[in-house]
């Protein structure tokens, strides 16, 4: 009897260390709850910014390095590090979270597909351009207001449609509510 119990003290190190360590699914799902944990954080005025931000760059980074890794896999995995991705100004960073989004949908998670919409339309609005899906809204202080950041013209509520965003005519009332709950006041 000794010997079984010598073999089970001498194995639970590494037991216990197998436990510890996680998965790249579980790393980018406690990632994805932590970032919605801290961006409601900052709408409650409860967050100061820096902090936000320092840990919104460690996930950027993690994620950064799960995906060279290779070890985003699932379309839960596409999704979520592609929802952490789109909450920066990279360009680099929202290209590839466009890219990973539209990988997430094509394994079968739709959500993907809004969270491609919103990262071209960051990325579109970093570069000057119209936004192409109308995911994105803007605080005009001359106005004291917000508004819809322009739009293609050439999109077609069917396209919105097809990426999980609301018509035109929804965006539109969505501004005026955004402006009746925040008082025409930035967040």
């Amino acid at each position: 009897m000794k010997t079984p119990l010598r073999t089970l003290l001498l194995a639970l190190p590494l037991v216990v260390a197998a436990c510890q360590s996680t998965s790249p699914s579980t790393r980018l799902a406690r990632m994805f709850t932590e970032l919605h944990e801290d961006v409601g954080e900052r709408k409650l005025g409860q967050d100061e910014g820096d902090a936000w931000w320092r840990r919104q760059v460690e996930r950027l980074e993690t994620v950064r390095t799960m995906v060279e890794k290779k070890q985003v896999s699932t379309a839960l995995d596409h999704l979520y590090a592609s929802v952490v991705l789109v909450e920066t100004d990279s360009e680099s960073d929202l290209a590839l979270a466009h890219q990973l989004a539209l990988a997430s949908a094509e394994k079968g998670e739709a959500r993907g597909f809004r969270v491609a919409a919103e990262a071209l339309d960051k990325l579109c609005i970093k570069r000057g351009l119209a936004q192409k899906y109308g995911t994105q809204y803007v605080y005009e202080p001359v106005i004291k207001a917000w508004r819809l950041y322009p739009i293609d013209p050439n999109t077609t509520d069917a396209e919105r449609a097809a990426m999980g965003v609301e018509s035109m005519e929804k965006l539109q009332a969505r501004e005026a509510k955004l402006n009746e709950m925040t008082g025409g006041k930035p967040n």
